[in-house]
C-alpha cells in the first residue's frame, strides 16, 4: 500500500483488457455495441460492487448519504476501477452527479487510442448504481429503480466521465431517451453469453491471423510480379502477354523490336491475331493446343509485323496466372535466317550428292570398262608374259578404284538412310544380282557360286544398299581365294534370336582365312589385312554399316570350325517381315511367307 492507496497497475492492464475487450471486438467487426453488451456490463458492475461492499465487515459508514456515497467511492477506487468524486449531491431528489478522470472502460479506449461515438461506461455505471442504492438504503439492490446514465465519456474525446445517479422517474426528467439496463440477466445467459464473448474473441484472432496472412501473400505477389517484369524486360528472347479474350497485354523490349513496335502503347489491346499471317484461325489453334497439352513448344508459324511484312518464327506458350487474369505467356523466335540456311544447306546437300553420284557413276563405268578390256588383253597370245605381269598390275590397281568410288558411292548413300528407306525384298534375289556383279568385275576368273534357288521367296527387310552389301562380300571371297576355280557357298536359314525372327545368309570362301584375332578388326574403317590384294580398307566397314542400319548384323566366322587356314565364312542376319510388312511393301496377298 502506498499513501493508503494499492498499487494496481498490473490489476488495472488486466481489468482494462476485460472491460474494453467486448466494445474492442465490436469495434473490429465494425458492428455498433449493442443493448447485450451495455447490459452485460451494467450487471457485472453493479454485482461486483454489491459483493466487493459487502465483504468489507470491518467497514462502518457514516450516517449522510452523501458522505456515504464517498466513502464507498475511495473504497472501491482500491480495487483500481478509477478515482470517483460527488460534483452534486441532491439528498430530496436522490440524484447525485459523479465525475472520473481515469474510469477503467474509458481508459482502456484511451490507451488503444480508439474514440467512440457514444459512451462505454456501463461497467461504471453499475457500480455507481450499486453505490447509490445502497447509500440511499435501498431495501434491494437488484430491485431499486436508482440507474447511473453517463452524460460525457473520455472515450468520446471529452475531458472527463461524467455520471448523473437517480431514481427511474427523475433521469427520464433530464434524459427522455434514457432506457434503463436489464439487470435482471440469468445467469445462464450469462454464462451462454460469456462462451459467445470467447468464440468471437477466437474468431477476431483467426481474422487478423487471415489479414496478415493475406497481406503477406499480397506483398509477396507483388514482389514476385515485379521481378517478373524485371526478367522479362531483360530477356533477349522477345516475349508476348496475350489476354485469354485474344488481346496483347504486354511486349517486353525485344518483343516490340521483332513486331516493329516502338512503345508499348502502340501494341497494347490491339488484338493478338493481328501479329499472325493465319490471323483468327491461327490464334483459334493456338488456344486449342494449350487447352488440349498445356503447354506448346516450337509451334512453326508464320508472323506478321506491323509494317505487314512477314517472318517464319516459333511460338513456345503456356497459361499463366498474372494481374490481369488467365494470360497466355508467349515466346517468339524469329526463325527466318535458321530456315533460309537450312534450305540453303539442304540444296547443297542435294547438289554434292548429286556431283558424288555423278561422279561415282562415271569413274564406276570407267573403270569397269578398263578392267573388261585389260582382262580382254591380258588373254590375248600376242601379249607377252612380261607384259602379263604389267597388265595384272596396272588391273590391280584400276580395281582398287572401282573399289574405292564404289565405297565412296555407298557411304554418301549410307549418311541419307533412315527408318523410311528399309524396304522387303527377297533375299535369294538380291543376292542373285550380286552375284552377277561380282562375276563381272572378275571375267577372268572362273567362278561357282551355290544358292539354293527355291521358288518360295524369302523376304527380308533391309536397306537398298543390300545388294552392294552381298557384292562386297562376294567380291572378298573371289580376290582372296586363289584357286584356279574359285567355289562359293551361299546358305540361306531361318533363326530365331530373343524372340525375332531372322533369316541367317552365310557366305562360305575357300580363301586362305582369316586369323581369330582379326574377324572383328577387318570391320574398321581402312583396315586391311592383306595388301598385296587390291583393296581401300573400306568395304566391310560399309558391309556392317548397312548391314547395322537394316536392324541386322554382320561378323566372321571360321568355315571349317578351329581351323581359319580352310576358308572364311562371312554371316549376315536379316530380320524377317511378318505377314502385313509384306503385304504392306510388296503389294502382294498376306498369305505369302
Amino acid at each position: 500500500m502506498s499513501n493508503g492507496r494499492l498499487d494496481f497497475a498490473g490489476k488495472r492492464s488486466v481489468m482494462m483488457d476485460a472491460a474494453g475487450g467486448l466494445y474492442a471486438l465490436k469495434k473490429t467487426l465494425r458492428a455498433d455495441i449493442g443493448f447485450f453488451e451495455k447490459d452485460f456490463m451494467f450487471k457485472a458492475g453493479l454485482e461486483g460492487t454489491r459483493e466487493f461492499l459487502s465483504s468489507l465487515t470491518d467497514v462502518s459508514y457514516p450516517n449522510e448519504p452523501m458522505e456515504t456515497v464517498q466513502k464507498m467511492l475511495e473504497l472501491y477506487s482500491l480495487r483500481g476501477y478509477g478515482d470517483f468524486k460527488v460534483d452534486k449531491f441532491d439528498l430530496n431528489t436522490k440524484v447525485v452527479e459523479i465525475v472520473s478522470t481515469n474510469a477503467i472502460e474509458a481508459w482502456a479506449f484511451q490507451e488503444n487510442h480508439s474514440l467512440e461515438r457514444e459512451p462505454v461506461c456501463s461497467y461504471s455505471s453499475g457500480l455507481l448504481s450499486c453505490i447509490c442504492r445502497m447509500a440511499f438504503g435501498e431495501a434491494s439492490v437488484q430491485d431499486s429503480d436508482i440507474f447511473a446514465v453517463e452524460m460525457d465519456c473520455m472515450a468520446e474525446g471529452k475531458k472527463e466521465c461524467r455520471f448523473v445517479v437517480g431514481p427511474v422517474l427523475e433521469l427520464n426528467k433530464r434524459f427522455p431517451k434514457f432506457d434503463r439496463p436489464n439487470s435482471a440477466i440469468a445467469e445462464h445467459e450469462l454464462m451462454l453469453n460469456e462462451e459467445i464473448l470467447v468464440k468471437n474473441m477466437e474468431l477476431q484472432g483467426l481474422n487478423l491471423s487471415l489479414e496478415r496472412q493475406v497481406r503477406k501473400r499480397t506483398e509477396d505477389l507483388w514482389r514476385s510480379e515485379n521481378n517478373y517484369k524485371s526478367l522479362m524486360a531483360i530477356s533477349p528472347d522477345p516475349i508476348v502477354i496475350m489476354t485469354s479474350g485474344g488481346r496483347i497485354n504486354s511486349l517486353n523490349t525485344a518483343g516490340l523490336r521483332l513486331l516493329g513496335y516502338e512503345t508499348l502503347a502502340d501494341a497494347l489491346n490491339i488484338k493478338a491475331s493481328t501479329i499472325m499471317a493465319g490471323k483468327d484461325e491461327a490464334w483459334d489453334k493456338i488456344t486449342w493446343l494449350l487447352e488440349k497439352e498445356g503447354t506448346i513448344h516450337d509451334l512453326e508459324m508464320e508472323f506478321t509485323k506491323r509494317d505487314g511484312s512477314g517472318f517464319t518464327g516459333q511460338l513456345t506458350a503456356r497459361f499463366a496466372d498474372l494481374l490481369p487474369g488467365k494470360c497466355i505467356e508467349a515466346v517468339i523466335k524469329d526463325i527466318s535466317e535458321k530456315k533460309m540456311m537450312e534450305q540453303q544447306v539442304k540444296e547443297a546437300r542435294s547438289e554434292s550428292e548429286f556431283l558424288n553420284d555423278l561422279l561415282s557413276h562415271d569413274i564406276m563405268n570407267y573403270t569397269f570398262s578398263a578392267i573388261h578390256f585389260l582382262n580382254k588383253l591380258w588373254k590375248s597370245p600376242k601379249i607377252m608374259d612380261d607384259d602379263r605381269k604389267d597388265l595384272s598390275l596396272i588391273t590391280k590397281e584400276i580395281q582398287g578404284a572401282f573399289e574405292l568410288s564404289s565405297s565412296v558411292r555407298d557411304l554418301s548413300r549410307i549418311k541419307m538412310i533412315d527408318d523410311e528407306d528399309a524396304t522387303i525384298k527377297d533375299v535369294a534375289l538380291v543376292i542373285a544380282e550380286a552375284i552377277e556383279d561380282a562375276k563381272r568385275m572378275f571375267s577372268d576368273k572362273k567362278i561357282v557360286v551355290n544358292l539354293d534357288r527355291s521358288t518360295a521367296p524369302r523376304y527380308v527387310k533391309c536397306s537398298h544398299l543390300a545388294t552392294s552389301m552381298f557384292a562386297n562380300l562376294l567380291t572378298n571371297a573371289i580376290k582372296y581365294d586363289s584357286h584356279n576355280e574359285v567355289i562359293i557357298d551361299v546358305a540361306i536359314d531361318n533363326v530365331v534370336e530373343k524372340g525375332q525372327t531372322y533369316w541367317q545368309i552365310g557366305i562360305s570362301d575357300n580363301g586362305k582365312g582369316i586369323p581369330d584375332d582379326e574377324k572383328e578388326r577387318i570391320f574398321e574403317r581402312f583396315h586391311r589385312l592383306d595388301t598385296s590384294v587390291s583393296g581401300t580398307g573400306l568395304g566391310l566397314y560399309v558391309v556392317r554399316f548397312i548391314a547395322n542400319d537394316s536392324g541386322g548384323r554382320v561378323w566372321a566366322e571360321n568355315r571349317v570350325k578351329g581351323d581359319h587356314t580352310k576358308g572364311t565364312k562371312m554371316v549376315v542376319l536379316l530380320q524377317k517381315p511378318d505377314e502385313k510388312q509384306i503385304a504392306k511393301m510388296t503389294k502382294k496377298p498376306t498369305g505369302l511367307g
